[in-house]
């Protein structure tokens, strides 16, 4: 991150940045971040739970190949679909990004599930972990570093997802923001633009994703 900083303010020592409307930018961005953010947490919920309960039922070799089906639809093939039912709006946005989010977190867990030893499984059972218990005290233990591995695939989807959508729709974000910038012929915008989201990608990266894996390999090694 110190890299790009330094190129920002390289750029912007020699006037590179001159011509871009800030607070404009700054607001896009955050609607697009917000957005993400919203998109991620519906997905990290809907997703921990449905390969919790698939993978605790009977039913998991059946319905894995069909959610494999599923996952591998192209997402902006669907984007029609969503548009139909919800409009050009910020909510539209948000379910078409947590349609692609979800996958790489629930196959993540799910695969956590499927690949643990039989051993634990069967140690789970005789320590009482049985019922809804076994969720809790078992499985959801077991895949938290499958959860922070999709979840951090899935927000990478994510972006690519909710500013796709934007310059789709033309919804105020930074996908709208950039498309104007390129219509313009502003290049400055764009650039600066990026470097915002990159800043952002790597803030998260340092002081989420960074710390949770290193206590998830901490405790997996124990």
């Amino acid at each position: 991150m110190t890299g790009i900083i330094s190129v920002v303010l390289l750029f912007a020592t020699f006037g590179y940045f001159g011509g871009v409307a800030w607070p404009t930018l700054i607001e896009a961005v955050l609607h697009t971040t917000y957005r993400l953010a919203l998109a991620y947490g519906i997905a990290l919920v809907l997703g921990i739970a449905l390969a919790l309960l698939v993978g605790w039922s009977s039913f998991s070799d059946i319905l894995f190949p069909i959610f494999d089906v599923l996952q591998n639809v192209p997402s902006f093939a669907l984007i029609p679909l969503f548009i139909y039912f919800f409009g050009f709006t910020s909510e539209m946005i948000i379910l078409f990004a947590v349609s692609s989010i979800i996958w790489p977190i629930l196959f993540a867990v799910l695969t956590a599930i499927k690949s643990a030893h039989k051993d634990l499984n069967d140690a789970a059972t005789i320590f009482g972990a049985t019922g809804l218990r076994r969720i809790s005290y078992y499985l959801a233990p077991l895949s938290f570093p499958a959860i922070l591995t999709g979840s951090i695939v899935g927000i990478a989807i994510g972006w690519e997802a909710v500013i796709g959508a934007e310059i789709i729709t033309n919804v105020a974000g930074f996908g709208d923001f950039i498309k104007e910038a390129s219509a313009s012929g502003i290049s400055q915008s764009m650039i600066a633009g990026t470097f915002a989201i990159l800043v952002i990608v790597f803030t998260v990266n340092r002081l989420v994703w960074a710390p949770l894996l290193a206590e998830s390999s901490k405790h997996y090694a124990e």
